[in-house]
């Protein structure tokens, strides 16, 4: 231990004696730590963190499957739940969950997520209530009294964490609720709900018609396995249960090609989406953080020679080899732990931007912080890192250690051609960055071509908001066509609006299409050509214009298009071209119930990207809100900034009822933007390491090339004294740093090209292979090399031939 303190002090104190070598190395590790323990916290927390759930191992999503369809996921209906609890022996219990969303009237009228769970949900969960208790057994009964579970964020946000929140009750669907408990901050899932309310609170779901048809499927199932019970053994058992159903209930499953059902671990449900992002920047951090490495050693190296004259003393006091080592060892690893701390503090910092971005993929990004584990994986990491890059100069330092003291030599054992670990080192620097340029470029361009998509609609000076309506108030079409009237006209009477509509989903706003079957009248398909697939819109006069959707042929929705008359419907560009060709649409007659009732085709409008900017417009047709009112959407087209618009909104909506609340105030700019996110988020952390990467291998170049400047100082100026001229020794070292570079693009390219394979998937419009990307990078990284170069071989080209030959 004495010996230990010993080397620490004397370390601290040389490294005290450099500042510029030790806060350029901390600095440089401290990006390289803080960048893989963010992203660790994050890969920890959401990946390898277990559930927080008392029986989170055993807990699995019950999936029902239509294969081969366009839609394969089916969710559960009541009977089938019923049967899967009965006819399975592999769970302790099966529960079931779906969200509506509901009115919850208090202070303000209020829109709430609600989960609609089984009684026993929570318990089968293992989630024990922060305040209160949890639903009890018959709670989910029909004709039990209405109750309520808050979810801890909505508790905090909505009643400021009022602890004397249990015994409250509120009014929802014109029932009295009653507050008994509130949830510990956990992930939910499959979404975040506000509130939880047992099955038989839900007039949706305890209605005769839903629990007693088959066929009405709205609800996802959970299931604890017992003890001992394999995943695999459980889908087995309830494939046997499944594979009755289409031979007990023909009727029901003739239409549900290949149905079936698996089950899968919750915990790989709740990080599937989230978990190939993470390992693709974890990657990149650690590349970065070799890069960091590289150029620390470098740095490390380049000191290590000047201080031979000092190993040779101390080797010629008595001094062992593996004691100079651990000397050296000791400083490089003072230097780790000081990046360490600073990386953990830039760490704490990137965490909370990580948990913001990876909410859209993932529940449980509410579970990244820094904790206990985190901090161990720092110091792991922060003393592998310095082993890493001490050990190459420590040997160096100690390899050729003489007890014989020369002073007054200032050789190199290298030269300007010859390959020493520096020059390797610079090599790898080169080729990693060379790597992560060309994966950021390739999603940067990506992004640049998505952001150009024409959406097929005009999202400036668009203000959009939701109108959720209370179904106990408005209980038939007539009172909510009448609402939405009385709505749409005073919203034309605001000052500043210019024209305003209602739609039942805004255009990039919902990943899941609606789709319905669709019969064309007068055309026969044969048995095995499958049915046209569109999705389905409704809209109300004047929408079109105030979204600026071009029209194309025919004319707009009326009023005078009412449930009475004959139903009408307007057809997307891309829908008339696929079904119609080269016929004229207008006056056609379609059906999207079997034929129950036919639509008369009346206009062709534009397409709208309503799913996505990366994909191809579905098929799309349109319905008027005067013949099937409820779309709960309403936009206003307006010059004035969305926060006034939100103001004017809701006094005008309040002033028709006060009741109503008005949600999700939006431009369509910022849908836009939204539905973009996660391409740019991506795009610029990949290009935030890339850039970082980059920069870390051009200094470490330009000190490596110093370095030698410094090295052969006599040398060059005896060179000048014989005549050479500056422009040879200026090529000279340009050449040294050119070969390098160019080895490790050499490198690179190959590597870029196994890099980009790995990212095709998240690309768009752009080929993994990218020309313009590949030489482009290539020249940005040869353009900072050459200048990184340039600046010490200037130096050299201007050195002067007395002074270095007293340079010693």
């Amino acid at each position: 231990m004495r010996t230990f303190l010993r080397d620490l002090h004397f370390g601290l104190r040389i490294l005290r004696k450099n500042p510029g070598f030790t806060s350029l190395a901390i600095l440089a590790l401290a990006l390289g730590i803080g960048a893989n323990t963010a992203l660790f916290s994050a890969v920890y927390g959401v990946l390898l963190k277990p559930l927080p759930y008392t029986n989170g191992t055993r807990l699995v999503l019950l999936q029902q499957e239509a294969k081969g369809t366009t839609t394969p996921e089916l969710s559960v209906s009541v009977k089938e739940l019923d049967d899967y609890r009965q006819q399975t022996h592999s769970f302790d219990s099966l529960v079931e969950y779906h969200s509506m969303q509901f009115i919850l009237l208090g202070r303000e009228p209020d829109q709430v997520k609600t989960g609609v769970v089984s009684a026993n949900f929570f318990d089968t969960l293992g989630v024990k209530p922060l305040l209160g208790r949890t639903f009890r057994p018959g709670e989910d009964a029909i004709g039990a009294e209405p109750v309520l579970v808050l979810s801890y964020k909505y508790w905090q946000e909505h009643h400021g964490g009022d602890p004397n929140i249990i015994g409250k009750s509120f009014r929802m669907n014109d029932k009295m609720h009653l507050v008994i408990g509130v949830l510990p901050p956990i992930p939910q899932y499959p979404r975040e709900n506000d509130v939880y309310m047992p099955v038989s609170a839900c007039p949706f779901r305890s209605s005769a018609h839903m629990m007693e048809n088959r066929g009405m499927r709205m609800l996802s199932v959970f299931g604890a396995l017992k003890p001992g019970v394999t995943l695999a053994q459980a889908n087995a058992d309830t494939a046997t249960v499944a594979a009755r159903f289409p031979q007990v209930f023909p009727a029901t499953y003739k239409d549900i090609p290949q149905f079936g059902v698996s089950l899968e671990s919750l915990h790989d449900v709740l990080t599937r989406k989230a978990r190939p992002l993470l390992f693709m920047l974890l990657a990149t951090a650690a590349m970065v953080l070799l890069i960091s490495c590289a150029n620390v050693a470098n740095l490390a190296l380049a000191r290590m020679t000047q201080r031979e004259y000092e190993m040779a003393i101390r080797a010629s006091m008595g001094a062992p080899r593996w004691r100079l080592v651990r000397q050296v060892l000791t400083e490089c690893t003072l230097i780790s732990v000081a990046g360490g701390l600073l990386g953990l503090l830039l760490a704490s910092m990137g965490t909370q931007l990580l948990a913001t971005f990876l909410t859209r993929f993932t529940t449980r990004a509410a579970e990244i912080h820094i904790d206990g584990t985190i901090l161990a994986f720092t110091l792991v990491i922060s003393l592998a890192t310095g082993l890493v890059f001490g050990v190459a100069p420590a040997i160096t330092a100690t390899r050729k250690v003489s007890p014989q003291i020369q002073p007054g030599t200032r050789t190199s054992h290298a030269g300007f051609a010859g390959f020493s670990l520096r020059n390797a080192l610079i090599v790898a620097q080169v080729c990693i960055s060379y790597i992560l340029l060309v994966v950021a470029g390739l999603t940067l361009r990506s992004f640049d071509k998505l952001h150009k998509v024409d959406p097929g609609f005009d999202a400036e000076n668009v203000v959009s908001f939701r109108l959720p309506l209370n179904f106990t108030k408005y209980k038939d079409n007539d009172a909510v066509a009448e609402l939405e009237k009385r709505i749409q006209d005073r919203l034309q009477q605001l000052p500043g609006v210019t024209s305003a509509g209602a739609i039942s989903g805004l255009p990039l706003d919902n990943p899941t299409p609606s789709l319905q079957t669709l019969m064309i009248e007068k055309r026969a398909d044969g048995p095995n050509v499958p049915k046209p697939q569109v999705d389905a819109t409704v809209v109300s006069p004047d929408t079109f214009h105030t979204m600026g959707v071009p029209f194309l042929r025919g004319r707009d929705f009326r009023l005078s298009d009412t449930p009475k008359s004959e139903y009408v419907a307007i057809l997307s560009a891309s829908t008339a071209k696929r079904y119609w060709q080269n016929e004229d649409p207008l006056g056609q007659r379609i059906s999207a119930d079997a034929g129950e009732h036919w639509w008369t085709i009346i206009g062709v409008v534009g397409d709208v990207q309503f799913f996505g900017l990366d994909r191809p417009p579905l098929d799309e047709i349109y319905a008027s809100s005067t013949q099937f009112p409820g779309t709960g959407n309403f936009i206003v087209r307006t010059p004035f900034d969305a926060s006034v618009v939100a103001t004017e909104v809701t006094k005008a909506i309040h002033a028709i009822d006060p009741e109503q609340p008005v949600t999700d105030v939006r431009t369509l700019r910022q849908i836009r933007d939204d539905s973009l996110t996660n391409s740019k988020v991506t795009s610029m952390l990949l290009t935030a390491f890339a850039t970082l990467a980059l920069i870390l291998a051009a200094t470490g170049l330009f000190g490596v090339i110093s370095f030698l400047v410094g090295q052969r100082t006599r040398e060059i100026g005896i060179r000048i004294a014989l005549g050479a001229k500056k422009q040879s020794v200026l090529l000279m070292v340009l050449n040294h740093g050119l070969k390098l570079v160019l080895i490790g693009l050499a490198l690179g390219i190959a590597g870029a090209f196994v890099a980009a394979g790995a990212v095709k998937s998240i690309l768009f419009g752009v080929s993994a292979t990218d020309v313009f990307t590949f030489s482009a990078v290539g020249a940005v990284l040869l353009g900072s090399a050459l200048l990184a170069s340039y600046i010490p071989a200037r130096r050299a080209s201007q050195v002067q031939p007395m002074e270095a030959l007293r340079y010693e």
